[in-house]
C-alpha cells in the first residue's frame, strides 16, 4: 500500500511537472523570443545568448517535460526506473528555467522564466521529500551541487559568447573546462539523490577544484573590467563551499548516509 501511494504521488508530480514545462516553455518562448533578440544588451555577448541559447534552453525544458512524462508512466506502472527519469528531468528543468533570466535582466527585460524556475524548485523539494524520502541535509547538498552545475554552465556559455564578441584570451583558455566541471556537478547531483557512492564524492572534488582553477582568474579579470562584482564568480564560490564539504572528514557519509 505504501509503495502504491509513493508511486501515485510520484506519477502525479511528474505529470504536473511535464504540463508546467510544456505549456510554460511554449507560452514564454513565443512571448519573449522576439523582444529578447531586439533588446539593447547591457553586456557584450547577451545578444548571442538571447538569439541562440534561449531556444536551446527552451528545447532542454521540453526534453525535461518528456522525461517527466516517461517517469509518470514508470510510476503509474510501478517501475523502478521512474525515479531516474524524474530526477534527471528536474535537474534539466531547473537549468532550462534559470539561466536565461540573466541575459534577460542584462538586456533590461523582466526575468520571465523565474515563473517556471520557482515552481520547479518547489516540485524538487516536494518530490525528494514525499517520493524519494530524502533527508533534508542531502536535499540541501544536492541543491548546492545543482546550483554549481548551473553556474558552471553559465560560465561556459558566457565565455563562448564573449569569445565571439570580445575575443579576450582568458575566455578561450577557460571555456572548455567549465563544461567538464558542469558535467561533473550534474552527475554528482543526480547520483547523490539516487544512489550516493564514494566515486561521486571524488568526482565532486575534481569538478569543484577544476572550476576554482579556471573560474577564479576569470572572475577576477572580468570584475576588474566591469568595475563591479562579476557573475562569473558564482561558480567558483559555490564550488569552493562544496569542495570543503566533500573534503571534510566523514561529512559525505553523514550527509548521504552512505557507508561507501
Amino acid at each position: 500500500y505504501v509503495m502504491k501511494k509513493v508511486n501515485l504521488t510520484g506519477g502525479i508530480l511528474a505529470v504536473i511537472a511535464a504540463a508546467l514545462g510544456i505549456i510554460g516553455h511554449f507560452v514564454l518562448f513565443f512571448k519573449w523570443y522576439i523582444p529578447g533578440m531586439s533588446a539593447e544588451s547591457a553586456e557584450p555577448g547577451c545578444e548571442i545568448l538571447l538569439k541562440y541559447i534561449h531556444p536551446g534552453l527552451a528545447d532542454l525544458g521540453l526534453l525535461a517535460s518528456v522525461l517527466f512524462l516517461v517517469s509518470a508512466y514508470g510510476f503509474f506502472t510501478g517501475k523502478s526506473w521512474a525515479n531516474f527519469f524524474s530526477v534527471t528531468g528536474i535537474v534539466f528543468a531547473l537549468l532550462a528555467s534559470f539561466f536565461i533570466n540573466i541575459p534577460f535582466m542584462a538586456a533590461g527585460l523582466p526575468p520571465a522564466y523565474f515563473m517556471l524556475f520557482f515552481p520547479y524548485l518547489i516540485l524538487y523539494f516536494v518530490y525528494l521529500m514525499l517520493v524519494q524520502k530524502t533527508p533534508w541535509k542531502l536535499i540541501l547538498f544536492t541543491l548546492g551541487a545543482g546550483m554549481a552545475y548551473i553556474f558552471c554552465f553559465m560560465n561556459g556559455v558566457s565565455s563562448t559568447s564573449r569569445i565571439i564578441t570580445v575575443g579576450a584570451p582568458i575566455f578561450n583558455l577557460v571555456v572548455t573546462l567549465h563544461w567538464f566541471a558542469m558535467a561533473g556537478w550534474a552527475i554528482v547531483t543526480v547520483g547523490a539523490i539516487l544512489k550516493p557512492k564514494e566515486w561521486m564524492r571524488v568526482l565532486g572534488i575534481t569538478a569543484g577544484l577544476l572550476e576554482l582553477v579556471v573560474g577564479i582568474p576569470l572572475a577576477v579579470i572580468t570584475a576588474q573590467e566591469l568595475g563591479r562584482f562579476s557573475l562569473f564568480a558564482l561558480a567558483p564560490i559555490t564550488s569552493l563551499i562544496l569542495v570543503v564539504i566533500l573534503m571534510w572528514p566523514n561529512l559525505w557519509q553523514k550527509i548521504t548516509g552512505s557507508s561507501d
